[in-house]
């Protein structure tokens, strides 16, 4: 006879050295589904142990959620498993903190880029990290502690080792007497429990956290400079390395890079830039010494310094991982290196240029997931979205995004490849580099050593009967021509081009040498773009509007106007932003803008003609942007300066 009413007719076996809590978790597993109840004194007799070893486990599985107990009609307690909770989206939803559309648009990413349910709800901004906190906590049962605004023991955080608390997700944040406060991502995570009440010698109490409480809590105790300071303790001389380079499939960081001191630094420097969401490293030799920059959120911001024997051997080692010529220190050479961290593929490109104290290395970091967005997360209003899926559904015709260097064009060409992506399509694409995969996509790199150019590579794919073609960039007057031809014949096609706004892409065209016929013809749309930085949701607040405000807004005069205003605190590192968004105008190829093009009008005339037609100008969607409370004044004057200049 089993433990749960007779149904059970054999013990599960259990492995040698298996632990007490997975044999108890295995054995209520094993029976009827957990809808039966038992007892500590049945339960300690079936796996031939002291009662109270076993009670003690019980107690300790019932603290962690795992276990539900009520007392008997004799007054002994009676264990069953714990019944399915709610999922989190029915919690928030139920809750009125979301609604059911919100989830769908976010199950659908979660589907699409595998991330955690709780970041996107956070990133698309439909609720805040408290409210995640505090549903997981209703759900879960264990108190939600928020980590940035907690007093967290930096020497206990310090006792365990970083490896445990990078592999598990927790964070140690006191002691109370024989008790060990634990923030965790996972309560369930037993085997964090057992490591963690071994290192410190004490009983751990469970905390719910969230994944940016834990990546907060990250960046300010194991930053790159505390890190690479460690590291640069033990770095001896340079030692150049000769081995091979992996460019096959992404490698792990442990794979990726050895335990020398001067790797450390390397992996340290790209971990941590990871880790924040840096777009870009920059290692910039000087005569003494080697700053080390990262761009984040569009902005460049000093992380550490390496002494220049360090930084010497560090782009030594990226250029051999990239399968660079490690010998060639003068000529401009470029790379390549796959990696993955956490479960999430990354790209490192790698380009080095030799400079009067040395080799200048620029590190971009891709991140394939964070392409793998709709349109409904780049930051287009509700009436250009619109406009952008009408122009989607077109057979042919081209659409051009424009914007200078950094603006998103990439990300906005895919979600728009993806919006479009179907089976009964034939999508293929001609890019330098090929920045993402998109699965169900032809992508094609250029490459100009094998004679593979964007024009060559574009006649290739016509001749592969595509119905819609994806070209990078267009950078000649071959490939513009190639393109128009091809939007003329057929296909839809999407193209990016490099021009301060869109009326100017015409005008550029135009100077490429095609006929205006032919772009009144063709071109459907020009989308230009830029991003802007995000106001942090924690610590924003509020000014009254100045005149000045009112003015550069394009507000009438005494307009009673509150706007945000950036802070700072501790989770936007005391910038006051957190992230960025984009911004957009769209020039459809109406008749009246037609008939300026076929004119050879200037710029300013399309531009006048377009917003006569209803075009919102990035100036204006800029300042709704601002007034919406998404960013600032102070970030709308540093992107139109430029335009204004």
């Amino acid at each position: 006879m089993g433990l749960f009413s007779g149904k059970q007719e054999t013990k599960p076996e259990f492995a040698p050295g298996e632990t007490l809590t997975r044999r108890v978790l295995a054995l209520l597993d094993d029976g009827a589904k957990g809808e039966e109840e038992v007892t500590a004194s049945a339960l300690a007799s079936e796996l031939a142990l002291p009662v109270g070893d076993v009670e003690a486990e019980l107690k300790t599985l019932v603290r962690f959620g795992n276990l539900v107990r009520r007392t008997g009609k004799n007054g002994e307690a009676h264990y069953s498993a714990t019944p399915r909770r709610k999922l989190l989206g029915d919690l928030l939803v139920e809750s009125r903190h979301l609604t059911a559309e919100q989830l769908k648009e976010a199950l659908g990413e979660q589907h699409r880029t595998g991330e955690r349910l709780g970041v996107i709800l956070v990133d698309r901004g439909y609720v805040t990290k408290q409210i995640i906190g505090k549903m997981l906590e209703m759900q879960r049962g264990i108190p939600y502690v928020n980590l940035s605004a907690y007093p967290i023991d930096e020497i206990l955080v310090r006792s365990l080792p970083e490896r445990v608390i990078m592999e598990h997700k927790i964070v140690p944040l006191a002691r109370s007497g024989d008790e060990i406060h634990l923030a965790m991502l996972d309560p369930s995570d037993i085997m964090a429990v057992d490591t963690v009440g071994r290192f410190l010698h004490g009983k751990v109490r469970p905390f719910l956290t969230t994944e940016s409480d834990f990546s907060w809590v990250v960046n300010k105790f194991f930053d790159v400079g505390r890190k690479v300071g460690e590291s640069l303790t033990e770095a001896g001389p340079n030692r150049e390395d000769s081995e091979a380079a992996n460019q096959g499939s992404a490698v792990g960081v442990v794979e990726a890079f050895d335990d020398s001191p001067v790797v450390r630094v390397l992996n340290t420097i790209v971990h941590d830039a990871v880790r924040i969401g840096a777009t870009d490293i920059h290692i910039e030799p000087e005569a003494d010494e080697t700053p080390v920059r990262f761009r984040i959120d569009g902005l460049l911001a000093d992380k550490t310094v390496l002494p220049r024997t360090v930084s010497d051997g560090v782009a030594s080692r990226l250029k051999v991982l990239a399968g660079m010529d490690i010998a060639e220190r003068i000529r401009p050479q470029d790379g390549r290196i796959l990696f993955s961290v956490e479960g999430r593929e990354y790209d490192l490109r790698i380009a080095t240029l030799g400079t009067v104290f040395g080799e200048r290395v620029a590190i971009r970091l891709l991140n394939n997931r964070q392409v793998q967005v709709g349109l409904e997360r780049l930051g287009l209003f509700a009436d250009q979205q619109a406009t952008l899926e009408r122009l989607l559904r077109h057979q042919h015709g081209m659409i051009l995004v424009t914007g200078p260097t950094g603006s998103g064009k990439t990300t906005t060409l895919y979600a728009s490849l993806s919006h479009i992506n179907e089976r009964v399509r034939n999508i293929m694409t001609i890019e330098d580099p090929v920045e993402y995969r998109l699965p169900g996509i032809t992508q094609i790199p250029v490459r100009e050593k094998s004679g593979i150019t964007f024009g060559i590579g574009l006649r290739a794919i016509l001749r592969h009967d595509p119905d819609v073609v994806m070209v990078g960039e267009v950078r000649d007057s071959e490939t513009a021509s190639i393109a128009i031809h091809a939007a003329l014949t057929g296909h839809l096609v999407l193209t990016t081009l490099h021009t301060n706004n869109a009326t100017g892409a015409i005008v550029r065209l135009v100077d490429m040498g095609i006929e205006p016929y032919l772009l009144t013809s063709s071109v459907l749309a020009v989308v230009g773009q830029r991003l802007v930085r995000l106001l942090c949701k924690a610590c924003k607040g509020q000014r009254p509007a100045l005149a000045a405000d009112l003015e550069l807004l394009g507000l009438p005069p005494g307009t009673d106007l509150m706007l945000p205003m950036a802070g700072g605190c501790a989770e936007c590192g005391n910038l006051g932003y957190r992230g960025r968004i984009g911004v957009f105008e769209i020039m459809t190829m109406d008749e009246a803008v037609r008939e300026q093009v076929l004119q050879r009008q200037p710029a300013t005339v399309l531009l006048a003609t377009a917003r006569r037609g209803g075009m919102k100008t990035l100036r204006e969607a800029l300042a709704e942007k601002v007034r919406e409370g998404v960013t600032t004044v102070e970030e709308f004057q540093r992107l139109t300066s430029a335009e204004a200049a």
